[in-house]
């Protein structure tokens, strides 16, 4: 893919995210025919974007909209891919990230199904989150998103239609160190407290069944999952996939992508990857994972170079759930991002069916 070994290693880990995120292939390669080595791919796919960008505003100005949406939603996920663990050049990752947000808006309005942007009260500020409801009236069981270490609410919400078909309404929700977020709020080993925030404001809302709420995180999102539903008994069915049982476990791990590493190390707020590492440790689920009950399913990849699966395997051994389930697809790679037609719908039947949604 590249004679590069960092590029390698990054195309060899996200390859699969890049195509099943709306990526062209053949961007792909255009771009890494340019990139000499890492510190050309902030650049090179800010240009990248800039053109998808372009071609949006182009056919925005010749009143041709429902090409400008698709164009300006295109560019919002390549801008994405310019920053996400891009962060030897903080400029230039901000304003990817401001770019990407800033696309993303641009099209919100017109989003289908339709999305809505919403602020959430929290502490003496707030959190973020994109929400979708299903067709029909309300009230509807509810779904929490919850973004990883470099993914945003953004990404997360592409996936929304797989959910609304099935009756569930989404949020996916923005926290600490994530996103927008995080650029004000570094990584906060109580994430719990976020998400009890994010269920505080869906009791508010009346096309919502604040008795039927589901949670689902990737990658470290399957880490802030289950530790939220260690501590919050609103919760009624947990789904995690490729997540760490103890984030100091797989940090210092030599098949994780060192631009990951550099990645935690800035939105953690750390300033050396031993910091960051010291700061790891406050990320476990050890001596809490026993308060989850709740209906629980991990999936997990065994070619997951990020996660070891036997971090997912851990979090259901040590839960107190009656009803818990761990699969393990012999294939998979981190996020199960190769073989989503597989663990994507059986995620989504699974939490269907918990959460009293449709399958049929």
């Amino acid at each position: 893919m590249h004679p590069d070994p960092l590029l390698k290693q990054v195309m060899d880990t996200w390859m699969p995210r890049f195509l099943g995120g709306g990526i062209a292939y053949y961007d792909i390669e255009t771009v890494l025919s340019r990139i000499h080595d890492w510190d050309d791919w902030g650049p090179e796919w800010i240009k990248m974007a800039e053109m998808h960008e372009s071609l949006a505003q182009e056919a925005w100005e010749s009143g041709r909209r429902l090409t400008a949406i698709q164009g300006f939603e295109r560019a919002a996920a390549y801008y994405h891919i310019a920053y996400f663990i891009y962060v030897r050049d903080l400029d230039l990752h901000n304003h990817g990230l401001q770019k990407m947000v800033e696309c993303h808006e641009r099209a919100l309005p017109y989003m289908e199904p339709a999305v809505e942007k919403i602020r959430i009260p929290y502490q003496d500020t707030h959190i973020l989150g994109l929400f979708s409801t299903p067709r029909g009236e309300g009230p509807f069981p509810v779904l929490i998103i919850l973004s990883g270490l470099d993914s945003t609410k953004e990404t997360r919400h592409r996936a929304r239609g797989t959910y609304l078909r099935r009756g569930l309404a989404v949020l996916s929700l923005e926290g600490p160190g994530q996103g927008e977020l995080s650029q004000r709020m570094k990584i906060s080993p109580n994430f719990e407290w976020a998400v009890s925030a994010a269920i505080d404001y869906l009791e508010t809302r009346k096309d919502v069944d604040s008795s039927r709420i589901g949670i689902f995180g990737m990658s470290m999102g399957g880490f802030y999952a289950p530790r939220a539903a260690a501590f919050e008994p609103r919760i009624t069915a947990l789904a995690g996939s490729c997540g760490e049982y103890d984030y100091s476990e797989s940090f210092m791990l030599d098949t994780r992508p060192l631009v990951s590493q550099e990645a935690f190390i800035y939105y953690s707020g750390s300033k050396t990857r031993e910091e960051a590492y010291e700061f790891s440790k406050q990320l476990t689920l050890e001596g809490v994972a026993d308060r989850i009950t709740c209906p629980l399913l991990v999936v997990h990849g065994k070619q997951d170079p990020i996660v070891p699966w036997q971090h997912g395997k851990m979090i259901v051994d040590h839960v107190s759930s009656k009803d818990k389930q761990f699969i393990l697809f012999e294939e998979g790679i981190h996020s199960l991002s190769n073989i989503r037609y597989k663990a994507g719908p059986l995620v989504a039947d699974w939490l269907a069916e918990k959460l009293g949604g449709t399958v049929v």
